[in-house]
């Protein structure tokens, strides 16, 4: 029931839509393109709205979309930069991110707060006092904070904040007569005696090869199936991919599962995660979305009239079909069959997840061995040593399926090499929970899981955790060490391949602590190098820097002519500062000094007389 009464909420929203008419923020009335769409997978996060193309260049000038007042004014040199929020005489409201600049009443207002409050962000909500009427100029286009490329970021809201499609306004600036495309398809089996051409894992049918577009295209499998799409769509004019719309499952012509992405709040677009085969995005960085219910997916969109799991007996086949739609009513389609008794000639590949001959998927610890090995491994767990003979194999191994939920094996012995397995108590969702090691702790709260959490530790010189799957909210990692560290120079950095990332914590004697959505490998390190400054501009009208800092990155920056605070600007993604003056006539001349600090406390200092 409750279900039904947001559907009908969210109808009766559209249906208001339906009846108005906003103006295009960019460019209005003539055609215009989109590099983003609503919903679309962006790594850990949906898209929130649509991106505007303008034209590769900043400085174009950004309308109001309908009467409304500045609710909002936000500046950051990341995420969305600068920003507008206009709330409507309806109670909805839009935004227009990655702004160059404002509007001059607008910017002499956010400059002057900057000015008198000596800071580079903003986030400011000036009343009812800059009121705009439709197609009133309010800014310019820009690349600012996280963009990519100039573009205008543009959102519809609710009065909850939650976002809605703003391209089922038909805007007759958008054109799109293609249809979206289904690239590939996964198949995954769903529990320990599920089974895909008799093997188990991850599949896929890659329809981007010809080979595979053929009818009565079958797949032999068994057991509880899950499938998974990868689409995406293309507008008219550019090339470039933005997300589907809607995707429908058919199993024997009987509608099972329906996505179709009209609103969306922010406190679930972390369930990506969920939303998509993790296991997958881990290895190859795909986002195949899932058609099936997943524990843990609570996504207000996934409508499902069952569970979306394919359940497949003996001597049985399924007619599987999904049908995608972009936000025009293009659509796209692919039918196969999945068949129970007969394998497969077409073309189906698999997802290569193993590292060390072993991988876990969901609460499924799978082991290979080479083909030449006898039929039966050895694995000692709970100090006994016990045997397990193959479930499957194929022209180069054989497999080993373990039930995390009901063993816990620690070494697993093959013909010429042993598995130490590091796996620690499963952490079960709905309770809070800490384990408790000597090299480590975890705080989960309530909220902390999608499902049930199985994952290895190994500590060298590094903390490794190892095969976790997703994390919906933050939990709290406690790293101990022996080693006496300088707290202001030492932290947690996430390692990955050659690659540092600062992550921070609070020392507490000597154990560090800190919050995190995922679970990675971790080294305490210590940061003793400067930042570096390097002059790029520096005259009466401007000035500008590119500031670095290779390890724990920059934390403040702050600079003073003749003892006078100067405004400069972070552009994060180039690592540049640039100047902005309060007073244009007033020249840059004097005594300069920058100061800027890393997260470590290492400070760099340069001094010039202008």
């Amino acid at each position: 029931m409750k279900k039904f009464s947001i559907l009908v909420l969210i109808n009766l929203i559209f249906l208001e839509v339906k009846t108005q008419e906003i103006l295009f923020p960019v460019n209005p009335n003539n055609q215009n393109y989109l590099s983003g769409n609503l919903g679309e997978l962006r790594g850990s996060h949906f898209h929130m709205g649509i991106d505007i193309k303008t034209f590769g260049r900043i400085n174009e000038p950004i309308y109001a979309a309908d009467d409304g007042f500045v609710e909002r004014i936000f500046i950051s040199g990341t995420g969305y930069g600068k920003a507008i929020y206009l709330k409507h005489n309806n109670g909805t409201k839009t935004v227009y991110a990655h702004l160059n600049k404002f509007n001059s009443e607008l910017d002499k207002y956010s400059t002057n707060y900057q000015y008198r409050n000596k800071r580079f962000k903003v986030n400011i909500f000036p009343g009812s006092r800059f009121f705009y009427k439709k197609g009133d100029l309010i800014g310019y286009s820009g690349n600012s904070g996280s963009s990519g490329g100039p573009h205008l970021h543009f959102e519809l809201r609710d009065s909850l904040d939650n976002v809605y499609d703003p391209l089922r306004y038909g805007f007759k600036e958008i054109k799109d007569n293609r249809n979206p495309i289904i690239n590939k398809i996964s198949l995954k089996t769903l529990n320990i005696d599920s089974r895909i051409n008799n093997g188990f894992g991850l599949k896929k049918i890659d329809l981007s090869k010809s080979i595979n577009q053929q009818k009565n295209y079958f797949v032999q499998a068994k057991g509880e199936i899950g499938i998974s799409l990868l689409a995406y769509d293309k507008l008219d004019g550019f090339e470039n991919k933005v997300g589907i719309k809607k995707i429908m499952l058919y199993v024997d012509d009987t509608l099972r599962i329906e996505n179709e992405i009209n609103l969306l709040s922010y406190a679930e677009t972390k369930s990506v995660k969920r939303y998509i085969e993790y296991d997958i995005f881990q290895r190859n960085r795909e986002q195949f979305v899932k058609l099936y219910q997943d524990d843990g997916n609570k996504l207000n969109f996934h409508q499902d009239r069952d569970d979306g799991v394919i359940r497949i007996g003996e001597n049985e086949t399924k007619k599987i079909k999904v049908v995608v739609f972009d936000s025009f009513e293009n659509s796209n389609s692919f039918t196969f069959y999945l068949k129970s008794n007969e394998v497969s000639k077409n073309t189906i590949e698999n997802f290569n997840l193993f590292k060390n001959e072993y991988y876990n998927i969901d609460n499924t610890l799978v082991i290979r061995s080479k083909l030449k090995n006898r039929d039966n491994i050895e694995y000692k767990e709970n100090s006994y040593l016990r045997s397990i003979n193959y479930s499957f194999k194929d022209e180069n191994f054989k497999y080993y399926l373990f039930d995390l939920r009901k063993n816990n094996p620690t070494k697993i012995i093959l013909d010429d090499s042993y598995i130490d397995l590091n796996f620690l108590d499963p952490v079960f969702i709905g309770k809070k929970y800490k384990i408790e090691e000597s090299d480590f702790s975890i705080n989960f709260s309530k909220s902390s899981l999608f499902d049930t959490l199985y994952f290895e530790f190994l500590k060298d010189e590094s903390y490794k955790f190892k095969n976790s799957h997703p994390i919906k909210n933050n939990i709290v990692v406690t790293l101990k060490t022996k080693i006496a560290n300088d707290h202001n120079k030492t932290h947690v950095y996430a390692i990955n391949d050659d690659d540092i990332s600062f992550i921070g914590g609070k020392w507490d004697e000597n154990e560090i602590s800190f919050s995190t959505n995922s679970l990675s490998n971790y080294k305490i390190l210590k940061d003793t190098i400067k930042p570096e400054i390097q002059p790029i501009t520096i005259n009466q009208n401007i000035i500008t820097f590119k500031i670095d800092d290779k390890m724990s990155g920059i934390n403040s920056y702050e600079a003073n002519i003749n003892n006078e605070w100067v405004l400069f600007e972070y552009d994060n993604k180039n690592k540049m500062i640039i100047s902005k003056k309060k007073n244009l006539n007033k020249p840059f001349k004097g005594k300069f000094e920058l100061i800027v600090l890393d997260n470590a406390e290492n400070k760099s200092i340069y001094n010039i007389n202008i």
